[in-house]
């Protein structure tokens, strides 16, 4: 359970122009971290209300993914951290309960933000064609 967020729109715009200045991609990992952070900060905040999961909060991060052109992240709890095998619990349930975490509030409450910001990067960089 994650969240992948990519900036493939962002490769096709340098793709198709070509011309795109050469830190188009640092630019546009900047802002996908910014974002990133503040998903898992909601999915920590939300988790800490719980009162049976809030030892999930602490194990919320985030990994980047770089690929040749193009940054990405994934946002989740790790399994790897105290408290992250909760996760699943909290999110999807069991047949003993649990299922009370909404995974994709974050998305709801960041995704408009996240698309105004890339768009906002890529009209910047195509003023400079």
């Amino acid at each position: 359970m994650s969240f992948y967020i990519d900036s493939s729109e962002m490769r096709v715009l340098e793709q198709n122009f070509g011309k795109v200045s050469g830190d188009v991609l640092k630019r546009t990992d900047e802002v996908l971290k910014k974002g990133a952070q503040n998903v898992k900060e909601e999915l920590a905040a939300d988790a800490a209300t719980s009162r049976h999961f809030r030892a999930l909060a602490g194990a919320m991060s985030y990994d980047s993914d770089y690929r040749p052109g193009q940054a990405a992240y994934e946002v989740g709890p790790d399994k790897n951290r105290r408290g992250g095998s909760l996760g699943n619990v909290y999110y999807f349930g069991t047949s003993r309960g649990g299922g009370t975490g909404d995974i994709d509030k974050p998305l709801r409450t960041e995704g408009p933000k996240l698309e105004q910001n890339l768009a906002d990067l890529a009209e910047q960089f195509g003023r400079q064609l």
